[in-house]
């Protein structure tokens, strides 16, 4: 996957289920917890989504955060690495999943309404 341009990083977002290796949500629940306080969060609340773009091939979820303890910056949520990062606000929305090894999750969350707070192209982390 080539880098994506800061411009086409909130339409990239959009759909994407909140789930990785940093990130589990309770499918079961349709719930996430913020990674300040540890609030549950679920479909309709407003995120900040801290995202790292693991060698430009895969994006992944570094970190969910609630109203209440939004972050500002790229730099406030992770190092700032040799990697493309971005910081977004989005929307929790009700969606499904299909993990690479298992069944459909009916019950996942997705990001909508995604707006880049912040960016920190691969060339910053050197």
């Amino acid at each position: 996957m080539p880098p994506l341009a800061e411009e086409a990083l909130a339409e990239a977002f959009t759909g994407l289920v909140v789930e990785s290796l940093a990130v589990k949500q309770d499918f079961g629940a349709a719930a996430v917890g913020c990674r300040t306080c540890g609030a549950e969060l679920g479909a309709g609340d407003p995120v900040t989504v801290a995202l790292s773009c693991y060698e430009d091939h895969s994006w992944e979820i570094e970190g969910v955060y609630c109203a209440t303890h939004p972050v500002g910056a790229v730099a406030d949520a992770m190092a700032v690495r040799a990697e493309t990062q971005a910081l977004v606000d989005a929307t929790l929305a009700a969606g499904s999943y299909r993990p690479p090894k298992g069944a459909v999750e009916s019950d996942a969350l997705v990001l909508e309404d995604v707006s880049v707070r912040d960016y920190s192209p691969t060339a910053d982390g050197y």
